[in-house]
């Protein structure tokens, strides 16, 4: 048989041989993508199933230079700023330090001076924390020195950390809310007595100082019945009225029931003794809260 010459091989036609250089063109342009694709494999390899079927966005990327460049300037820029060097771990420990610092609510000590006040309301203003109007209302108290006024009480009755302004200072500092355990409030006097301001937060957060006991204030006592009635409450104990109590006289005083007197109101708790009721001063609950310790002998007034 005739084999035809070398150069007659392959297209035979002037419409053959365009469509083979179009084939060719198409399978170029193919081999092509498929190499970009490739360069910037790094780039897409988080990408979730879904996007994995959509061809254009696994290979519609940038090439491998600008990506690898742009996320190692990225890693670098969060080491720099404290982070471990992904994006996204560095922006969400400031999603929660933003957070952590919007829940907070300062209430000042009245021992404070005018111009400590200032500084650390300017403080408060730059990271965004309010004001509090009440030790409840509050997340922090703070304070120069101990006194036991009715807003130290609530706080450590409460548990809420009793800080010194060193905190918020140190707030201002790192932008972002900081352990308070450095920073509460002592007091080298009443530490000699065995108090530990440290010590009563912890045990009224842990179990508040009159909860399941009730307690009947009579009319007389100091300070005022309804800041006593206050305190109680705050620690979750109940209050009774006294005539709920002296109308039951018959019945045994339950063990559970505190009766918080005065000498002026002797008369008032004359049916409660000869029922074999003791009766405290103020002084049981106040100091307790500060302890966070009933000390029934040393405040038992009849």
């Amino acid at each position: 048989h005739h084999v035809p010459p070398r150069k007659y091989w392959g297209a035979s036609s002037a419409k053959d041989r365009s469509e083979t250089n179009t084939l060719s063109s198409r399978l170029r342009k193919s081999l092509r993508g498929t190499r970009q694709a490739s360069s910037c494999q790094s780039g897409v390899s988080d990408l979730d199933v879904a996007n994995h079927a959509s061809p254009r966005k696994i290979y519609g990327g940038s090439k491998k230079g600008s990506c690898s460049k742009n996320l190692t300037r990225a890693k670098k820029e969060i080491t720099r700023l404290g982070g471990s060097g992904k994006v996204g771990d560095f922006m969400w420990k400031d999603l929660r330090r933003r957070r952590n610092l919007a829940h907070v609510r300062v209430l000042f000590s009245h021992n404070l001076d005018d111009e400590t006040i200032k500084q650390q309301k300017k403080i408060m203003v730059r990271l965004g924390i309010s004001p509090a109007s009440s030790s409840a209302d509050s997340t922090h108290f703070i304070a120069e020195r101990f006194s036991r006024t009715r807003n130290m009480l609530e706080a450590i009755a409460l548990g809420k950390p009793v800080v010194t302004p060193l905190w918020l200072e140190g707030c201002g500092q790192t932008r972002c809310l900081i352990d308070e355990k450095n920073y509460i409030l002592r007091d080298s006097k009443k530490e000699k007595d065995g108090f530990c301001m440290l010590t009563s937060l912890a045990r009224a957060k842990q179990h508040p100082l009159l909860k399941g006991l009730k307690v009947c204030i009579t009319p007389n006592i100091k300070p005022d019945r309804g800041m006593l009635a206050d305190l109680v409450k705050l620690t979750q104990g109940q209050v009774m009225e006294i005539s709920d109590i002296i109308a039951a006289e018959d019945r045994e005083i339950a063990d559970d029931l505190l009766i918080l007197s005065c000498e002026d109101d002797r008369d008032f708790c004359l049916p409660l003794i000869n029922q074999g009721a003791e009766i405290y001063t103020s002084e049981l609950l106040l100091n307790g809260i500060v302890i966070q310790k009933l000390e029934y002998d040393r405040h038992c007034l009849f």
